[in-house]
C-alpha cells in the first residue's frame, strides 16, 4: 500500500518565521499583509502585524511614462475671430470678463496655471476653471452663468390651485368663517390634501407675487329681525 501524504494548501499565504504574508481585496485592488495566528479560547484568528502595500502599485506600472496633471492643462487652440474677441474682452466694464479673457490668451502662450495664476494675483482653480469652461464652451466661457437655483417645491397646479382658494370666499367652500388668514389657509390645504407641508411664509409669498390679499375680518352684528337695520343706525 502506497503511503499517502496530504497537504494543506492555503492560496497566496506563505509561512514566514510563525507569520504569514496574505494578500486582501478592496475595491478591486490587491493588498499585502504580514499576520500571525492567535489562539483566544478554542479559536485561532488572524492578526494583523504589518501593511505590507498594494501587489501591483500605481507608481511602478509605468515608470517611463510622464503622469499629467493639472498643470498640462491649455486652452485650445484659437481661431482670429475668437482671438479678436479675446482682445476685445480685456477692455470690458466687467471684472469677471476681463480676468476671463486674460487667462485664456496666458494659456494660449503655454503657461502653465501655476503660473498664470502668480502673474494674476488668483487662485490657481479661478485659472483651472477658466480654461476648462474655454475648452468646454467657447466664448460663451466669458459670460457670467446664474446658479439653477433649488428645484420648485410645488407644482404649477398646487399653486394655482391653492390661489384658487384664496381668492374664494370661505363660506362657498363650506367654511363657518367668513375671511382667510394665513393659518387658516395653510391648515385648510393640508387637511384637503392639496400639499403635503406648507409653512405661512411661503403662503405669504405665494400671494403677494399673484398679488392677492386677504381681507381683514370686522366684528359685525347680525340679527333675524327683518327691522334690524332701521333699528341698528337710527
Amino acid at each position: 500500500m502506497q503511503n499517502l501524504r496530504y497537504i494543506h494548501v492555503v492560496p497566496k499565504l506563505y509561512v514566514l518565521d510563525r507569520m504569514f504574508e496574505r494578500t486582501k481585496f478592496i475595491h478591486g485592488r490587491e493588498y499585502r499583509y504580514l499576520v500571525r495566528n492567535e489562539r483566544r479560547g478554542d479559536a485561532v484568528i488572524q492578526k494583523v502585524v504589518k501593511y505590507l502595500g498594494p501587489v501591483d502599485p500605481v507608481y511602478m506600472k509605468d515608470v517611463n511614462k510622464t503622469r499629467r496633471s493639472n498643470a498640462w492643462l491649455f486652452a485650445r487652440s484659437v481661431t482670429e475671430s475668437e482671438k479678436k474677441m479675446l482682445n476685445t474682452a480685456l477692455v470690458s466694464s466687467s471684472a469677471f470678463v476681463r480676468d476671463r479673457a486674460r487667462i485664456i490668451l496666458l494659456s494660449l502662450g503655454s503657461g502653465q496655471s501655476k503660473e498664470i495664476s502668480g502673474r494674476m494675483g488668483c487662485d490657481v482653480r479661478k485659472v483651472r476653471n477658466a480654461v476648462h469652461a474655454f475648452n468646454t464652451k467657447g466664448l460663451k466661457a466669458l459670460q457670467k452663468g446664474k446658479a439653477e437655483g433649488a428645484e420648485p417645491k410645488f407644482t404649477k397646479e398646487q399653486c394655482a390651485k391653492m390661489l384658487m382658494i384664496a381668492s374664494t370666499e370661505p363660506q362657498k367652500l363650506g367654511m363657518h368663517f367668513t375671511t382667510w388668514s394665513l393659518p387658516k389657509l395653510r391648515k385648510y390645504f393640508i387637511e384637503k390634501e392639496i400639499v403635503d407641508s406648507i409653512s405661512i411664509e411661503t403662503i405669504r409669498c405665494l400671494l403677494k407675487v399673484d398679488g392677492i390679499k386677504l381681507r381683514k375680518s370686522r366684528r359685525r352684528q347680525y340679527s333675524n329681525d327683518p327691522e334690524f337695520d332701521k333699528k341698528n343706525y337710527r
